[in-house]
Formats: structure tokens, sequence, C-alpha cells
């Protein structure tokens, strides 16, 4: 049976400007139609034509997509602890509840970038297999960090280049979709440095190179400055907080202007996790000297990075304290909020851009004839308050409904 989703608007994730009084054909699983209503080639008094969505005053648009979880991260404000003092049974349990909190916020494909491998490749098999619900699911499986270094209770420790690259095909064997490595410390692994580089550039490049032989991209997490000045010399695809740290701790950033240039000039992805101190100060937990505890100056690099051509991606950095997996709105929010872009270009970060950087833009990212139907319809118009992404009424995942008239099926 055919679907039809109807609202007062259609919004295609390209940027071009919405259609009026939109109309999408959805049919086993795909894209069949892109209409208007007054257009729209269906018998409305045959109900056996299709099932009918209609959402007065609605958006339709591509699904979310959530470029940075971890399903097994509980999100709360003791979040390390239950992560070096649960069983894999416990982080199973927790997977299962992320995705689907996920998808029930209209995530229709996430990304994983760290869990231990007994937990994500079970849960990526089981929401394919219709056992649980979920998005469409791509996992780098366990992060590769040197030994001791940022997110070694989850991670593959490996110092040398060969060790990175056994981990890389250890990890391409197992089927991850994406490659996750640590460029510097991070917040979340006391004792780690997040103003000084884990591997030099030798090493990433080597990782990369190793990597797209198998068809495979890297994402790399980098806080430090000469961090990510090593991702981009070694042509690392997608640079993770990318927090431009100085290593003088009298100072808190070290923007160059240069390799903002390089990462723009190459073609590399940035998935800047912006809406973190939104999260933490709307839920009471203060920054501390994280990279965010100067906001403003913060958001004046990301607009700058903007403005030279860099494309971002949406990552929530979900599993973290106060990062929840139904979060996903604030992403695009912060954007417009903080770095001043428009609400049609936060869209277009967060569907079509993370698409593209994910590899599966054939697939989804934007409404086309003959796309995966990954679909929401909020109320409101995004495109003149983003805010409204917050209020999901209808979702529709590679053709199944999840939600409809604000209320959950799965």
């Amino acid at each position: 049976m055919k679907l039809a989703l109807m609202a007062d608007r259609l919004i295609d994730g390209t940027g071009a400007a919405s259609v009026q009084d939109g109309a999408i054909v959805i049919e086993d699983g795909r894209i069949a139609q892109i209409t208007t209503q007054a257009e729209l080639q269906l018998s409305r008094g045959d109900a056996d034509a299709a099932e009918v969505i209609e959402v007065s005053g609605g958006s339709i648009m591509p699904g979310f997509i959530e470029m940075h979880s971890h399903i097994h991260c509980s999100a709360e404000e003791d979040a390390y602890t239950h992560i070096i003092t649960e069983s894999d049974e416990v982080f199973l349990m927790r997977a299962v509840g992320a995705v689907r909190a996920a998808l029930s916020s209209g995530v229709t494909t996430m990304r994983d970038l760290g869990a231990r491998n007994q937990v994500a490749f079970p849960v990526k098999q089981a929401i394919e297999d219709g056992i649980i619900p979920g998005p469409r699911l791509i996992v780098a499986g366990t992060p590769i960090t040197t030994t001791g270094g940022h997110c070694n209770t989850f991670g593959t420790e490996a110092n040398t280049a060969d060790e990175v690259i056994r981990a890389v095909r250890q990890q391409f064997k197992l089927g991850a979709g994406y490659i996750k490595i640590m460029s510097t410390g991070g917040g979340f692994t006391p004792g780690t440095n997040t103003r000084a580089p884990q591997y030099p550039a030798s090493t990433l490049k080597a990782a990369v190179q190793d990597a797209e032989r198998l068809g495979l991209r890297i994402a790399a997490h980098c806080h430090a400055t000469a961090g990510v000045r090593n991702c981009v010399e070694a042509g690392v695809h997608n640079l993770i907080h990318c927090s431009w740290l100085a290593e003088d701790e009298a100072q808190m950033y070290d923007y160059d202007t240069d390799v903002a240039d390089m990462i723009a000039d190459k073609g590399l992805w940035v998935d800047p996790t912006l809406a973190l101190n939104r999260l933490n100060r709307l839920r009471g937990r203060a920054t501390g000297g994280s990279a965010m505890s100067d906001p403003r100056r913060r958001f004046e690099i990301l607009r700058d990075m903007w403005d030279r051509g860099v494309k971002f991606v949406t990552g929530m950095d979900s599993g973290m304290t106060n990062a929840r997996f139904d979060d996903f709105a604030y992403i695009p929010q912060v954007m417009v909020e903080e770095m001043g872009i428009t609400p049609m270009e936060a869209i277009v970060c967060s569907t079509q851009t993370s698409a593209e950087c994910l590899g599966i833009s054939d697939e989804t990212g934007t409404l086309e004839v003959g796309k995966a139907a990954d679909v929401v319809i909020v109320n409101g118009d995004p495109t003149s308050d983003i805010a409204a992404l917050h209020s999901v009424d209808t979702i529709v995942a590679q053709g199944r409904v999840v939600k409809r008239n604000g209320a959950l099926l799965i």
C-alpha cells in the first residue's frame, strides 16, 4: 500500500525554497513521488489508493542525521562511572533504549562513534533484522586510542602506525561503517591531555590511507590545535569537536585560520558538538575548564570557519553527561541562535551535508524520488523558527511509520 504525506510545506534538504502545500508518496520503502497537494496523483476518495497522513500547519522534511553518539553510555551525571563499572549486558540494554529514543525524536540515521564491539555490532544487526526499533545505524565500534588514552576503557589501544593500521583492519573485518580515532586526549577520560596530540600526523595519515583502501572514512576526536593540525595534514575525513585548544593552559584557544582554510580546501567535514554547552546550562552542570567555558569566542571561531567554507555536520556526542539521545533538535537550534547561520542552512547541515559525510547521500539525506523514505513532519515552519524541530508530529523511517499524530507506534 502507498503512503501519502501532506503538509503546508515541503523542505527537501538541499537548501532550495520550501514547496508550499507539499506532498510526498512512499511505496515499498522508497519515495515514489514529490509534488504539491493539487497535483498529487492519488484518488483521495479511494481508500485502497493510499494511507494518507496530513499535518495542518506542518512541514515535511528529511529525517534527521545524528552524527556522534555513544549508544552504550548513560548521558547521566555519573556517565564515566557507569562506563568503568557496568557489564556488557547493561550496556546492551542502555543501547537498545538509546536507539529507540533517537528514532522517536526524528533521527532516522545515526552514527555511533565509540562503543564496545560486543555492543555496537549486535545492536546494529538487531535493528536491521527488525528485532528492536531504531534508526539506520552506522557504527565505528571501539575507537582507536593510545595506551591509557582517551576512551581507553572501551577502545582499542594502539600506539605505532602498524598497530593503528591493524586496528583499522580489525574494525573493517567486524563490519564498521566508519573508523574513529582519538587524535588528542578528552575530558571524558581522567588523566588524558586535551591540549596535546596522541598521534603524529604520519600515523594518522597511515590510518587514513589504509581506511580508504578498504572503502572507509575516518573520524578523529581532536581538541588541541596541534591535534587538529595533524588531522588536517593527514586528510582525516571528519574532525570531531575541532576545539582549537591552546597548548598553553593560560590561554583557551589557539585558532589557526590557515588550518581552517585547509579544512575547507580539502573538503573535510567538522562536527563541532556545539549543543553540549546549551544542554549543560539547561540541566545545571558547570563546564569548568572545558572548551566551552568561553562560549562566545568558541562561536566566533565556528562562524569564521563557516564563512571560510568549512562544512559542518550535526553531532551531539549523545551519551555524554546531559547529552540525551532524543536531544537532536538542539543542534540546529544552537547553530542558528549562537553561530548565526540561517535556519535553512542548519537544516541542510542536519540532513544533506551529514549524509554526504557518511557517504550515503545516494540513499538518504534529501527528499528525492528513489531514495529511502526517511521523512519527518514537524509542526510549524522550521525555516522561520528553527525550534519547530523539537515538535515532531510524524516519523517515517525507511518507509515504516514509527510516529503519527504525535503518538509513537514503536
